[in-house]
């Protein structure tokens, strides 16, 4: 299978998870390899992150220091992108789950496209209508994407929702530890 079609299938696979569609995990490759060729997703995913926190800069101080924040921002995009699959890496034994690891981390990873691509609409969304509040469309969009995370987990490691919910809720917790440490990196006031 060439690396586009496995893309294209593993793409397919998490639209229909997130239809609530158990059937869209056949569409994976469950191997080594396939783990590793996961994280492209990241590579797809990183100009749209890019994109955001450039425009998250439309709003800051003329002083604010752009080019060390748009660095350390990256440096923070790539550590998340490893640091939870290294926490799940331990987690999953602890669970008895050590062989669905390749699974889980494969399907999650890939399912951040389509997380992606769901909050840039709700972001789109929330500029094209401000009347109806732009943070309430992205606020539905990441609890929407929670939820979605938890199917994930709960049909990947075959865990009760309570223990998906709680390796979500990590990851969520893991994700912004490191931003903030990050901005506040960029900022020059980790201490």
């Amino acid at each position: 299978m060439t690396m586009s079609t496995e893309t294209l299938r593993a793409l397919y696979g998490t639209w229909r998870i997130a239809r609530g569609d158990a059937k869209g995990l056949a569409f994976f490759e469950y191997s080594i390899d396939a783990f590793w060729r996961s994280f492209l997703a990241a590579f797809i995913v990183f100009p749209a992150f890019a994109l955001l926190r450039w425009h998250d800069l439309g709003s800051a101080p003329d002083d604010f220091p752009v080019g060390r924040y748009m660095i350390i921002e990256t440096i923070a995009y790539v550590m998340k992108w490893f640091a939870f699959p290294l926490l799940m890496l331990h987690v999953a034994p602890m669970i008895d789950r050590a062989n669905r690891y390749i699974a889980f981390i494969t399907v999650y990873n890939w399912s951040s496209v389509l997380q992606m691509g769901v909050y840039l609409i709700a972001l789109f969304l929330g500029a094209a209508f401000p009347g109806l509040g732009a943070g309430g469309f992205v606020l539905v969009a990441v609890i929407a994407m929670l939820v979605y995370g938890v199917y994930i987990a709960k049909l990947t490691l075959a865990v009760p929702a309570v223990t998906a919910g709680a390796i979500v809720a990590a990851d969520f917790l893991l994700s912004l530890v490191i931003t903030t440490i990050g901005i506040r990196l960029a900022l020059g006031q980790l201490f």
